[in-house]
C-alpha cells in the first residue's frame, strides 16, 4: 500500500520500541504549509505534555529549513515525526482548478491518500488540519470512544445543513478534524472511492464533499468543543471593532480557523483568537518565521487589501486605511489588466 501512495518517507525517531499506547496524528499540507503544520504540533504537544504521540506528515515536498524545524520539533519534544511524500502520479490525479477557493492548494486531497498509505503501519489515527489550535489536553476523548464498528469518528453540523441536501448524505460534517480506524477503512477500499469520487468533477467544497459521501452513515459524531469553527474573515464583516472579540477558551479543545483569513495573517494581528494561534507559534522552532501579508498572497492579491482596509477603518487606524485601499485598487487593476491579456 505505502508504495501505491508514496515515494519516500522519513522517520524521525526518538525511541527504539514504540508504546502500545501512543496516540498518532496525522497532519498534511504542501511545501508551503509545513510551517502551519509545525505550530499545530507544538499546540498539541504543549498542551498535552502527558501523552506520548507520534505525527504522520504527508507532503508534496519539504524545504532544507523546514526539515532542519521539524527535527529540531522531534528532539525538542522527544516526539517521533514520520514525513511521508506523495507519490506524484496520484496527485496529478486531481484538478488543481479549486473552485473559488484560492486559498486551498491540491494538498486538500492529501487527507484520503494518506489514510490508504498508513494501512498495517497505524491502526487508528487522529486527522487534524493545519489552520488548528489545540487548547487543552482534552484530545483523548477520540481514542476512548467505542467506534462501534463505524470508520470515523467527526463532528457533525447542525441538522438541516445545506451540505446534506447538496450532497443527498444523512449528516454533513467538516473534515478538518477526522479520527479513522485505519483498518476498516482499508476493508472498505475507501482511499480509492474518494480518489474516484474526486476525479468525477470539481466539488464546490473539494475533499470535504467526497469525505462527507463517502463516509456517510459510517461514523459517530462528538462535540462540538473538538472541532469549534471560527471564522475571522465572517467575524471580520461582522463586528464593529474585530479586537474586541474573544472566545471562551474553556469550552474549546480544538479551534479550527476556517475560511481565507488565518490567524498567521498580517491583518488579523490585532484579534485576541488570531493571537491565540500566534502565542503557540512563538514557542514552536517557527518562531522567528514571518506572518503572511496580503502581497505574499498569490492569487487574488487584491481581495487580502481589501480585507486589510476595513480591518484597519474598523480599528481607526486610518493610516492604514489609506494604504491598504490604495494597494487594494492597485492591485484589482492589476488582476483585471492581466485578465485582460491572458
Amino acid at each position: 500500500m505505502m508504495s501505491r501512495y508514496v515515494d519516500k518517507v522519513i522517520n524521525l525517531k526518538q525511541k527504539n520500541i514504540r508504546n502500545a499506547n501512543v496516540k498518532h496524528i496525522l497532519l498534511c499540507g504542501d511545501t508551503h504549509y509545513i510551517k502551519y503544520i509545525g505550530v499545530t504540533m507544538t499546540s498539541i504537544l504543549l498542551t498535552n505534555k502527558g501523552e506520548e504521540f507520534e505525527f504522520h506528515i504527508f507532503v508534496d515536498s519539504v524545504s532544507e529549513e523546514d526539515l532542519s524545524r521539524l527535527e529540531q520539533t522531534s528532539e525538542k519534544f522527544s516526539v517521533s515525526i514520520n514525513i511521508y511524500f506523495i507519490n506524484v502520479d496520484v496527485i496529478k490525479k486531481f484538478s488543481e482548478d479549486m473552485h473559488g477557493n484560492d486559498h486551498i492548494s491540491v494538498a486538500a486531497y492529501f487527507r484520503f491518500i494518506a489514510f490508504g498509505a498508513l494501512y498495517k503501519i497505524v491502526d487508528k489515527v487522529l486527522y487534524l488540519d493545519s489552520d488548528i489550535c489545540v487548547l487543552d489536553d482534552k484530545i483523548n476523548i477520540f481514542w476512548k470512544v467505542d467506534l462501534l464498528n463505524k470508520i470515523a469518528i467527526v463532528i457533525g453540523k447542525q441538522a438541516g445543513d445545506s451540505s446534506e441536501i447538496r450532497l443527498n448524505v444523512e449528516k454533513a460534517f467538516n473534515s478538518g478534524v477526522i479520527f479513522v480506524d485505519i483498518n476498516n477503512w482499508n476493508e472498505s477500499d475507501l482511499t480509492s472511492k474518494c480518489i474516484e469520487k474526486a476525479c468525477e468533477k470539481v466539488w464546490p467544497f473539494l475533499d470535504q464533499d467526497v469525505l462527507n459521501m463517502i463516509l456517510d452513515k459510517k461514523f459517530i459524531s462528538v462535540k462540538q468543543r473538538y472541532n469549534y469553527e471560527f471564522s475571522l474573515s465572517k467575524m471580520i464583516d461582522d463586528v464593529d471593532k474585530p479586537s474586541k472579540v474573544v472566545i471562551d477558551e474553556n469550552e474549546i479543545t480544538i479551534l479550527h480557523y476556517i475560511g481565507a483569513s488565518k490567524p498567521w495573517h498580517t491583518w488579523v494581528q490585532c484579534c485576541p483568537v488570531a493571537q491565540l494561534w500566534v502565542n503557540v507559534k512563538k514557542e514552536s522552532c517557527w518562531e522567528d518565521s514571518s506572518l503572511a501579508s496580503p502581497s505574499s498572497i498569490k492569487k487574488q492579491t487584491y481581495k487580502y487589501f481589501h480585507k486589510a482596509a476595513r480591518v484597519s477603518l474598523k480599528e481607526h487606524v486610518y493610516m492604514d486605511v489609506i494604504k491598504n485601499y490604495v494597494l487594494y485598487v492597485y492591485w484589482k487593476a492589476r488582476y483585471f489588466l492581466n485578465l485582460g491579456i491572458s
